[in-house]
Order: structure tokens, then sequence, then C-alpha cells
């Protein structure tokens, strides 16, 4: 089998189950099956690929036409320009969530060895890139799922982050904290039935659903925040279409939270929400 016949029969393959970028999708799959660069492969299409890995590109492909998400196959998705090492059990990090890091890295600014608490940790992303920037904060992260737990402690095993399984609506010891960020479940039951398969049967659905009020979760994130954050300190939350709906409602959030500012992406969609504790 030449590399580029491959590819074309993969593509048609994905491109029939209904993969958005079959093409594409089919180039990273021979890649990491065979060890080849994408760009070799691209500019090589009459390289041999041996039958024992083609069988194993093989196998790779039939994981992707039946829809399992391209990341969990490959093992990683880059965030904040790092490798996160992604799997089954673990939300895939999205683009979108880099806004939330970059509103908590503001937040910080000025702050001398702040300390910071994930709640909902999942792979470990967010705390990855805030390690990253500020290697002076004491990150915290919480997590109620153990499989995404386990990612988290595979992406941050010496980077001196205290990782935690709890939920946002435990009871913790928290306290004096300069800020909470997270990134809580905004899908509502509507808008799950309208999701790619690749999200809706593979990706940890406890990650990614709020239930039939989509403000639960928010209402649980406050709560612990109120309790958790010093005077002064803020709560940084990601939104979903449905809250950032819910503005008004948003602003009112815990008594004891004072609404700070929303931050837009740049389609101009209400992406970041933050509170401050009087």
């Amino acid at each position: 089998m030449i590399a580029g016949a491959w590819l074309d029969g993969a593509a048609q393959t994905l491109r029939e189950a209904g993969v958005e970028a079959p093409r594409r999708d089919a180039l990273l799959l021979l890649a990491c099956a065979s060890g080849v660069g994408k760009a070799h492969l691209l500019s090589h299409p009459e390289l041999d690929i041996p039958s024992e890995l083609a069988s194993g590109a093989g196998r790779l492909l039939d994981r992707r036409a039946r829809r399992e998400p391209l990341q969990y196959i490959l093992g990683v998705q880059e965030f904040w320009g790092l490798p996160v090492r992604v799997g089954p059990g673990c939300l895939i990090p999205r683009p979108e969530t880099e806004h939330l890091v970059e509103t908590a890295l503001r937040l910080l600014e000025g702050c001398d060895r702040p300390a910071v608490a994930e709640v909902g940790a999942g792979s470990g992303c967010v705390l990855m890139a805030l390690a990253k920037e500020r290697p002076d904060c004491r990150l915290v992260g919480l997590e109620r799922e153990a499989a995404a737990l386990a990612w988290a402690r595979l992406n941050l095993p010496v980077r001196g982050v205290l990782l935690v399984r709890a939920d946002m609506g435990d009871r913790t010891p928290l306290r004096g904290l300069d800020l909470v960020v997270s990134n809580p479940p905004y899908i509502t039951d509507t808008e799950w039935e309208a999701l790619e398969a690749e999200v809706r049967d593979y990706e940890p659905e406890s990650a990614l659903r709020c239930g039939g009020d989509p403000l639960g979760p928010y209402r649980a994130l406050a709560s612990l925040a109120a309790s958790a954050l010093k005077p002064g300190g803020c709560m940084a939350c990601e939104l979903g279409v449905a809250q950032a709906r819910r503005a008004a409602s948003l602003r009112r959030l815990h008594p004891d939270l004072a609404w700070k500012e929303g931050i837009r992406d740049l389609a101009g969609h209400l992406r970041v929400a933050v509170w401050e504790k009087g």
C-alpha cells in the first residue's frame, strides 16, 4: 500500500461516516500509526507503507469512522501551546477555554504568590497553563470524577499542583483564595441532542450537561467561592449559550459575590463571567 492510495481510501471512509474534516484526519491517523511526518506523507504520496503499519493505521481509522474523537485516538490535544494528554473519561480541551486562562492571568496581575483553585479540573489543562505562566501560583484542582482526575495527575506530575477528588457542592477546607476558576457543565438538555456524535457519545456527560437548571452548577460554584475566597478575591467561570442568555440572573448569583465583568470572545459572544467577593 502506498501512502497516497491509503489516504484517498481513508478520507472516503471518513467522509461517508460523516466526519467533518476527513482528509485531515486521515493524514493525522496515518502519521500517528507510521511515525512518518505529515509533510513527508503529503509530499511523497508514492511512499510505501509496510503492511503491519497499514494494519495499525486501519485500526485507528476504524475507531475514527465510529466517530471516536480524534484527540482520544491520538492521545493528545494542544492547549495554550502545551501538549495535554487526553483519553476516555476526560473533557477534551477547547480553544474557547483559553479565554478563561487569559482572564485568570489578568485578574492575578499584581498578586504575589496567589492562591488559585480550579473546580472541575478535568484534564488539568487550565492548571497547566497557569503553572506555565505564573510559576509562583499556589494551585489546587478539584475534580469529582476518578477517570478525569487520573488524566489530570498524568498531565501535572511535577508541577507542584495539589489535586483533590471533590465536587463543587462539597464542603472544602479551602480558604483565603485569590481566585477560583471553573469551566462548569453548561450544555442544556436541548443542546445536548444537537451535539456531534464525537461529543455526545464519547466525552464525559457529567463534565458537559448542566441538567434542568442552566445556572445550577454556577450557584454551587458561587457558594463554594463565597467561603473560599478572601475579600477582594474573584471567581471566573466559562459560560455557554444558555448561561449568557441569563446575564441578569448571573449578576445576582450569590449575595456575597458582586458582578465584576463579562468577557466576550472574538465572535462577540459572552464567554467568561467574573464576580468579586466583597
